[in-house]
């Protein structure tokens, strides 16, 4: 048999597309928790046929975006505070790692890139913009992982963002946490412009460890 080498890689891209499009319809919240994805209306919205959208659930299951049950099909996965404490649980370690590394193979430029989105921080707390505050907050963290240049790790964090999408932004609510992140921030910015891979490490774990406690210390609030 003649594989159309083209045409598989032409498949291949489209699924890509669709896996792309539907992850981030999960993460940004377009499909809520516990909303069922039914093969026919994906299929339609995505552009794809449903043996296709049938992969590209069970690769979002694998990942942890998507529940499948024998004869209910799928469904958004739902995350409570517990599933997002156990999460950080794990992005304590792994984050951690990820500071180590930048800390040992980011450039002068990733790191004034780094020193940039403070700043920008520093403005937001300034101006109470909490909402910007946390977005910024998400985007130091992804210059730090880029730094860290490991694939593989990226993957493993990407797939543990989903369960804490709800209650992100909630702990800057908590009276007098905005300051203490911000603090905890530039800490892990100046190891990691020191190139003090042990103490990068030790920075991002604190501060990921006290966003945990902040989270199920104000558990009742937040739920």
């Amino acid at each position: 048999m003649v594989v159309d080498v083209g045409e598989e890689a032409a498949a291949s891209s489209r699924f890509e597309r669709a896996y792309r499009c539907l992850r981030d319809s999960i993460t940004d919240g377009t499909y809520r928790p516990n909303q069922r994805l039914t093969e026919t209306d994906l299929a339609s919205a995505l552009g794809v046929s449903r043996p296709t959208v049938r992969a590209i659930l069970v690769r979002l299951e694998q990942e942890g975006l998507v529940v499948l049950e024998p004869n209910r099909g799928a469904s958004v996965r739902s995350f409570d505070i517990a599933d997002a404490v156990r999460t950080l649980r794990l992005r304590e370690v792994l984050e951690g790692l990820s500071a180590a590394l930048a800390a040992e193979l980011a450039t002068p430029e990733e790191v004034d890139a780094m020193s940039e989105v403070l700043l920008e921080m520093e403005e937001k707390v300034e101006a109470t913009d909490l909402l910007g505050y946390s977005s910024l907050n998400a985007k130091l963290h992804r210059t730090i992982l880029n730094a860290a240049r490991d694939e593989q790790l990226r993957k493993v964090l990407w797939s543990l963002h989903y369960a804490l999408i709800r209650y992100q932004y909630r702990t800057v609510l908590v009276p007098g946490r905005k300051d203490d992140s911000l603090s905890e921030h530039r800490q892990i910015v100046e190891r990691i412009r020191a190139h003090d891979s042990a103490g990068a490490e030790a920075a991002m774990r604190r501060h990921v460890g006290h966003v945990r406690e902040t989270l199920q210390a104000s558990a009742e609030l937040l739920a």
